[in-house]
């Protein structure tokens, strides 16, 4: 009876060691916000049990924002060409993923016709996915200004419905503003103010802006935050972000306006990386992420059969008929597909300068004390930023002689 007792626990030691050693991994390295990772790993976990009878295990990397994840991927890849040891990026925008692939970094996957049926190949022009299959849009992000109507009223402060009316001088401390050399929802902000006004124009707004601004935090959903508590009027910020406190403090002291015409309507994407450690893996929770399921998941409200447990997303879906399907229980009052007018936007000119003019409105507004901003000279024209975008910027010595000379341009 001992000796089977025995033979029962050495069983059990065994089997517990092959069911760990058959679980599955996955690493992804993503700005998205915690709630985001939890409930996608949790709704991934579960699926992809039913799918293949195994557990799967999720490895969550980030770096500090999208263009910091960004950064970190290409260093990676500099020093380990075949694989970072990472299987993909997830969330960020659409403009690091053009630059990655252009820089050979990711991986092509061809779903089946199937999963794809429903999503269209583009919204008002832009591309939801890479015709390669490089890259695909998970979610769509619009961006917009988060107000305190409660504290705009107390204060009589001026109405704000574009991105101009933030630059009025008498809203001085009143704007909040992530920091669009961490936060690639922020860059996307400055990236749409410069499409849609015009290089010249643009920077004054820019500008005008910057003086306003309290601080600069180094998140987007600080930002944020700081509009909901009242630290701040205004904000500019990604619609989730706008959506999530509205939902805390509610519509009465809160809302969200998106600059008609002014602000790009832009996938959110994901992607395999090259070299991914677990590429069958990848495949799946890129299956997932697009199916009905994972979608679902955006839109649903929290607690509901297909929805979040823990963290309420309230973000806006690729696919457009789930949008009537969660009519009226949804927090996501927007179906992008027909209530936005978004800015045309040149995906390719926004990738190409990424990076200088992260740098440029680092040199010529952030860092800068509050007082010097809106008499600060831009130092190059649209066309000479691109230029340098595609040459000089890339040799390190040269990068850091022209942002010194930027810096010192007063």
């Amino acid at each position: 009876m001992k000796s089977c007792r025995t033979l029962g626990i050495v069983l059990g030691v065994i089997l517990a060691a092959c069911s760990v050693d058959a679980q599955d991994h996955l690493v992804v390295i993503s700005p998205h916000w915690e709630g985001i990772k939890t409930e996608f790993r949790r709704a991934f976990g579960e699926w992809y049990q039913k799918k293949t009878g195994r557990n799967v295990e999720m490895d969550w990397r980030d770096m500090g924002g999208a263009s910091d994840d960004q950064r970190f991927i290409i260093s990676e890849f500099q020093q380990r060409p075949e694989s970072i040891g990472i299987d993909m990026f997830f969330g960020g925008g659409m403009d690091p993923y053009v630059d990655l692939k252009q820089r050979g970094l990711l991986a092509a996957w061809k779903p089946l016709a199937s999963l794809m049926d429903g999503i269209p190949a583009n919204i008002s022009g832009l591309p939801l996915y890479d015709p390669q299959g490089e890259w695909y849009g998970a979610a769509l992000s619009s961006f917009g200004i988060l107000k305190n109507d409660r504290v705009a009223r107390e204060m009589k402060l001026p109405d704000v419905k574009t991105w101009r009316d933030l630059a009025n001088p008498a809203l001085k401390t009143w704007v909040g503003s992530g920091d669009p050399r961490n936060s690639g929802a922020t860059h996307m902000v400055y990236e749409s103010i410069l499409q849609a006004y015009g290089w010249d124009e643009g920077w004054k707004v820019i500008l005008g802006m910057g003086a306003n601004v309290r601080q600069f935090d180094r998140s987007g959903s600080t930002a944020a935050k700081a509009c909901s508590v009242g630290n701040v009027a205004y904000s500019v910020v990604v619609d989730f972000y706008g959506f999530t406190q509205i939902a805390e403090v509610g519509a009465e002291n809160m809302s969200l306006v998106f600059p008609s015409g002014e602000s790009i309507l832009n996938p959110d994407a994901i992607a395999i990386l090259k070299g991914a450690p677990n590429r069958a893996v990848a495949e799946k929770f890129l299956e997932f992420v697009l199916s009905d399921d994972g979608q679902g998941l955006w839109l649903a409200p929290l607690g509901s059969p297909r929805g979040p447990k823990k963290f309420a997303i309230q973000r806006m879906s690729v696919r457009p008929k789930l949008y009537e399907e969660f009519a009226g229980v949804t927090q996501v009052k927007i179906n992008p597909f027909k209530d936005l007018k978004p800015l045309p936007y040149d995906s390719a000119l926004g990738s190409l300068r990424w990076s200088p003019l992260n740098a440029l409105l680092g040199a010529v507004v952030i860092d800068r004390a509050p007082e010097q901003r809106a008499k600060a000279k831009i130092p190059v024209t649209s066309e000479q930023l691109s230029t340098l975008a595609k040459g000089d910027w890339k040799d390190p010595i040269q990068r850091n002689q022209i942002l010194l000379k930027w810096q010192q341009q007063r």
